[in-house]
């Protein structure tokens, strides 16, 4: 696929399940942060009490990249969209793996129920309207 992934080194530090390194290792790229970053984290932090302080990493380094964020944080969303930073989710991440055959359709409309039987909250008619489209 087209894109470069990154994450804020603070994100990569904590993940434990998959380890940080190991998306390293599969081709994610690591962006440091800097004394300047973290004071204006601080600054976002006093604008958005919601996001996590990782979260505000990563909305910041978008911005400072002129890069997207692939998200389904409700919180994020509204303070990336407010900062003018461009916003993804589940259903654009499995749009592009079945574009870029990454993916065949029925492993995209698969993947979409076992991530809403798992728990996770999606539109009902977007929800429908992919699975109806990848399963004809």
């Amino acid at each position: 696929m087209p894109y470069e992934l990154v994450l804020p080194d603070v994100i990569v530090e904590e993940l434990i399940d998959p380890p940080g390194e190991y998306l390293m290792q599969i081709g994610y790229k690591k962006l440091q942060l800097d004394e300047e970053t973290i004071g204006q984290v601080i600054a976002l932090r006093e604008r958005y009490s919601k996001p996590s302080t990782n979260d505000l990493f990563a909305l910041l380094l978008a911005k400072m990249n002129s890069c997207e964020i692939l998200t389904g944080d409700n919180d994020l969303r509204k303070a990336a969209k407010e900062e003018g930073v461009t916003i993804h989710g589940i259903f654009w991440i499995l749009d592009n793996l079945v574009e870029y055959k990454v993916l065949k359709s029925e492993e995209a409309a698969d993947a979409l129920e076992r991530i809403k039987a798992e728990g996770s909250w999606l539109p009902k008619k977007e929800y429908e309207a992919h699975l109806k489209r990848w399963r004809s």
